[in-house]
């Protein structure tokens, strides 16, 4: 009897403490319903949240951010006036002693009309080295000193004379030329004679040095190239005046420039050495400098002739 009654006690203690539990259990959280109606029971599952699970693919997902892509880099800034920059390579008066910056110059254009250097822009004009220069600025294109020849004007400046008469003045003559202001004492060296002679458009011409000749004028060649040996004489073609003596010239190497009258010169490179100086006159068949191959590729003479700063056929003047 009294295992019946501790037997059913013990049930009862049982019954009350499940009881407790239950009451005092938290209740579920609430689950909120996905997006998608017909969600699988997995899907349900595998997500406590009751939403779709996060698919980067799927259709109507947030874009992922595109990478930064750094603009690119600008294009040399063009003139103020707008479109692309067109350099000036306008005739000069290579006899002019200052010259009137317009749209397009650059120090490197400048310097190679005129035949001089960019350091000689440069020292003449105290520039700094990143070759600034402005429109309408007044450049000197020849050292201290200079005066331009009389008739200077006869030829084509860089900026139309304000006068008209300045048209009218009239070309010098040889002689003319060789009794202006800045010529100096004539260059003492041998005259060579290396061929016939011709009279073209009022200069007798002379053959710069002996040999054949082995690049023609025409396509990328402004001039011919004459064959010869180390050392070789080379003569001034003409009368007139050393106005280049010096290697500045990129491709050209030690280079002689005669201007003969404001309409001709002749240039001279790859030589050896130079036997004459800026300033000084020379005589058709004077030697100025001695064959070479500085900066060419075998001893040669490059020869050229220009008309008004343009480069013409040198065989159309000179009797090779």
């Amino acid at each position: 009897m009294l295992k019946k009654t501790a037997f059913r006690t013990g049930t009862a203690v049982l019954v009350l403490m499940l009881g407790a539990c239950s009451w005092f259990q938290q209740p579920a959280a609430p689950v909120t319903a996905g997006a998608a109606s017909g969600a699988s029971g997995t899907s349900a599952q595998s997500n406590p949240y009751g939403a779709a699970p996060y698919d980067p693919n799927a259709a109507g997902a947030v874009a992922a951010p595109e990478p930064y892509t750094p603009p690119a880099t600008a294009a040399a800034a063009a003139p103020s006036g707008g479109g692309a920059y067109i350099p000036s390579n306008a005739p000069v008066d290579i006899h002019a002693a200052t010259h009137t910056v317009v749209r397009g110059d650059t120090v490197y254009n400048i310097a190679k009309r005129y035949n001089i250097t960019q350091d000689n822009v440069r020292e003449w004009n105290n520039l700094s080295a990143d070759n600034t220069i402005s429109v309408g600025q007044n450049l000197r294109v020849k050292p201290a000193g200079y005066s331009a020849p009389a008739a200077t004007a006869a030829s084509k400046p860089a900026v139309p004379p304000s006068s008209a008469s300045a048209a009218t003045t009239p070309a010098p003559s040889n002689a003319d030329y060789a009794r202006s202001p800045q010529a100096a004492s004539p260059a003492k060296t041998p005259t060579v004679s290396t061929g016939g002679v011709r009279t073209v458009s009022g200069i007798v011409w002379q053959r710069p040095t002996a040999g054949n000749i082995i690049v023609p004028f025409g396509g990328s060649s402004k001039g011919v190239d004459i064959a010869g040996q180390a050392g070789q004489a080379v003569v001034s073609a003409a009368d007139g005046k050393v106005v280049y003596a010096g290697s500045g010239l990129r491709g050209y190497g030690n280079l002689v420039i005669v201007q003969h009258n404001p309409t001709f010169l002749t240039a001279y490179g790859h030589n050896q050495n130079l036997l004459v100086k800026e300033g000084q006159t020379v005589k058709r068949g004077q030697t100025i400098a001695r064959m070479g191959s500085s900066d060419a590729d075998r001893t040669k003479l490059h020869f050229e002739v220009r008309q008004n700063g343009k480069p013409v056929n040198p065989t159309q003047f000179v009797a090779f």
